[in-house]
């Protein structure tokens, strides 16, 4: 209950606020910022050159990187380059160094592929291990039966065998 009876307040309180000083907001919205005053320098700037550069750029990188060449250096100062140039020196950065962290991460995919081949192989190879044992565990555990079984079935027929032998000669004699 408490709780509600703040909430409504704080917000009619921020309500009132910013009805009361609507002058406010747009003062500073209207505040020049640095990125506006940049673009107002170059008004001439050409989005079309920049990306046509960046894309060949971009090309011109990644093709460098995959044949292992080094990295091209900016041959211009950033004042003196036009859209065209920014924009290649851009892209050119963008796919070198793309390419270098594909290389990495293919090796990190190809270390956890090795990994986990290699983990699930210890696995299977266990699991055999383990079927193997509980299977010589199994046949052992069989034989001993079977030995006792034997065992047992022979003292049964020579007690039997000895008890013949000793009742016979007593019949003989009475």
């Amino acid at each position: 209950m408490r709780r509600t009876g703040r909430v409504m307040l704080l917000g009619s309180a921020l309500l009132t606020t910013l009805a009361l000083s609507p002058t406010g907001v747009s003062h500073a919205s209207a505040a020049p910022t640095e990125a506006t005053l940049s673009m107002s320098h170059h008004s001439a700037f050409s989005r079309d050159d920049y990306k046509k550069g960046f894309h060949d750029g971009y090309k011109d990188g990644r093709a460098d990187c995959k044949s292992g060449k080094e990295m091209k250096k900016a041959m211009h100062s950033m004042a003196e380059e036009d859209d065209y140039e920014r924009g290649y020196s851009d892209g050119y950065d963008k796919g070198f160094h793309s390419c270098k962290r594909m290389k990495k991460e293919k090796k990190e995919k190809m270390h956890r592929m090795h990994e986990e081949r290699m983990h699930r192989m210890h696995k299977e190879k266990s699991q055999r291990m383990y079927e193997q044992r509980m299977q010589r565990m199994h046949e052992q555990r069989m034989y001993e039966q079977r030995m006792q079984r034997m065992h047992k079935e022979k003292s049964q027929r020579m007690y039997e065998q000895r008890m013949r032998t000793e009742k016979t000669p007593r019949m003989y004699q009475s």
